[in-house]
């Protein structure tokens, strides 16, 4: 029997367990369009094709399953170039089907005909281009079994349109690619030398078998650890080694202590300028112990004493022996006690910190976290207490407009689950076209936007840099966003207290409607500390600098 290649892609597709595809039709890929309406295969109509690639990635990163987009040629792949950025920064392994014209009209400028490889070269783990009919099945085995790896990246695949309309005898149905099982002999590995040894957890952790070892290797072991923003919802929150996260906005206490520690294991995590600062004055006292699978990351940025190129699961069935000074854990929890979280909460306004927590505290943590990018995505790290694999976030690249069309695909992905997306009203307004989509496929999800009218990471950075000169920071043309969410027949309400927002929320957990909280924020509130450019981890803005007192404590000595 002969099969049109478009009917072996979608085939391939199901017989590998794929249940979705995110895409926008085009006249590339109108061969396959016609090849699911045939099949078993389910569809998401977007509005935009960057939100396709947002959905992808919001499917994936709340699954252990692998998310398909598919685009038509020219405008359609180049809309996708922002998303498919946003998941090769935080390493989530999506499909992107990508239509070209015909063969005889390639390097022709041709309509809607670009070079898709030299485009996204710098922002793709693989790109392959189907020349030939009998490689379709071969290559999309290839690109499955790569996606499913741990820690991968997007990966595009382009086909021209005439090969995606010829039918031939189908060589193989099932040309699965095996993968060689890795063994690897365990080692006594002996940090007894050092006295302030500390983890650091990136997103390299979120994988089941992984976070299961870490929490009895954490358990056994009895060793302080701390997570990057990406390594949040890697672990048990609960953890009572767990002392924090560590960043430019991270909390004060673990800046402080990472940088008096002499041993830092890092555990799937790039050390970018986000958790480093200044380079040259990074934790000056420590060695550096690097595990990643990634071997283009090792002393990619901070120099490394030792690394392992490997799983992080393999790293942690090391029997590994730590010597820990007393003094290093009463060190630890004095600064844990200082510097714990302290702002004035007040039920008769709205303040950021106090409507994360209630978030929490209500839905007893219960919510998968999907949120965009600005102050409100460090309110959520600093005061949201995640489960595993509940919090989902543009890390890397840092893209505004993420969190939507991400929530749609975690929402796909956990359909018996409840899903809150916090925004900001800069965000949410750069994807908001999506609704329509939400419509369409009612979907229910509860979004909290943060409203202080005004880009706030923006105008924090001008008030403390360009002396409170706010240029272009401040959104004077919001929309009238009940008329907007009545135009799709959803709920909407604005909160103007916490007294108001608890009894709301509490009835709105008890229901599986979609419904927006437009709630206005006091505006001054800023995310701190705040790291000081160029300086050390341990300086910042906030209330108290413990680099003032640093040759006081006499163990920290080079």
């Amino acid at each position: 029997m002969k099969l049109s290649a478009s009917s072996i892609l979608i085939n391939s597709l199901l017989n590998n367990n794929i249940e979705f595809i995110f895409g926008y039709p085009g006249g590339a890929v109108l061969h396959i369009y016609d090849a699911i309406f045939l099949s078993g295969i389910k569809h998401i109509l977007v509005r935009h094709e960057q939100a396709a690639a947002h959905m992808a990635d919001g499917y994936t990163r709340s699954s252990n399953k692998i998310g398909v987009v598919l685009v038509t040629s020219g405008p359609g792949f180049t809309n996708c170039i922002t998303s498919i950025a946003t998941a090769n920064f935080d390493n989530s392994s999506i499909i992107i089907l990508c239509g070209q014209v015909v063969k005889k009209l390639i390097s022709q400028n041709s309509f809607q005909e670009l070079d898709n490889l030299n485009i996204s070269l710098s922002i793709v783990r693989n790109f392959f281009s189907l020349n030939c009919f009998y490689n379709i099945q071969y290559i999309l085995s290839k690109t499955l079994s790569i996606a499913k790896l741990k820690k991968t990246g997007p990966i595009v695949i382009d086909f021209p349109k005439d090969l995606t309309s010829k039918k031939n005898f189908l060589r193989n149905k099932f040309p699965y690619i095996k993968n060689k099982k890795k063994f690897i002999e365990k080692k006594n590995i002996n940090f007894l030398t050092y006295k302030r040894p500390i983890i650091l957890v990136g997103g390299g952790l979120k994988n089941q078998k992984t976070f299961l070892l870490f929490e009895n290797f954490i358990k056994k072991k009895k060793i302080p650890f701390i997570s990057s923003f990406m390594g949040l919802g890697g672990f048990n929150y609960r953890n009572p080694y767990y002392l924090g996260w560590l960043g430019m906005h991270g909390d004060a206490c673990v800046n402080t202590i990472v940088h008096f520690s002499d041993l830092i294991i890092c555990l799937g995590t790039r050390l970018d300028d986000r958790i480093t600062n200044n380079t040259d004055k990074f934790c000056p006292y420590s060695k550096i112990i690097h595990v990643d699978i990634d071997k283009n990351q090792i002393s990619k940025n901070i120099y490394c004493n030792n690394f392992f190129i490997m799983e992080i699961e393999f790293f942690l069935q090391n029997n590994i022996n730590f010597n820990i000074n007393k003094n290093w854990w009463k060190f630890i929890i004095f600064f844990k006690k200082f510097f714990k979280n302290k702002y004035k909460n007040n039920f008769l306004i709205c303040k950021p910190q106090g409507v994360i927590e209630f978030s929490y505290y209500i839905s007893k943590g219960k919510f998968l976290i999907s949120s965009d990018v600005g102050q409100h995505q460090m309110f959520i790290a600093k005061y949201y207490n995640f489960n595993y694999k509940s919090f989902i976030s543009s890390g890397g690249l840092g893209t505004m407009g993420f969190g939507l069309p991400s929530s749609i695909g975690t929402k796909f992905a956990n359909k018996n689950k409840k899903i809150l997306l916090i925004t900001g009203e800069g965000s949410f307004q750069m994807m908001m076209q999506e609704l329509s989509t939400c419509k369409q496929y009612k979907i229910n999800i509860l979004i909290i936007n943060l409203n202080n009218q005004s880009l706030g990471m923006v105008k924090q950075w001008q008030e403390l840099n360009y002396s409170n000169r706010f240029s272009n920071s401040y959104v004077y043309s919001i929309p009238n966003f009940k008329m907007l969410f009545k135009s799709y027949n959803f709920y909407s309400f604005d909160v103007y207290n916490l007294k108001n927002f608890y009894l709301l929320l509490n009835k709105l957990l008890k229901l599986d409607i979609f419904c927006f909280l437009n709630i206005y924020i006091v505006q001054k509130e800023n995310v701190y500390p705040i790291q000081l450019y160029e300086k050390s981890m341990c300086e910042f803005i906030s209330f108290f600098s413990i680099i003032k007192y640093e040759k006081k404590f006499s163990f920290f000595s080079k």
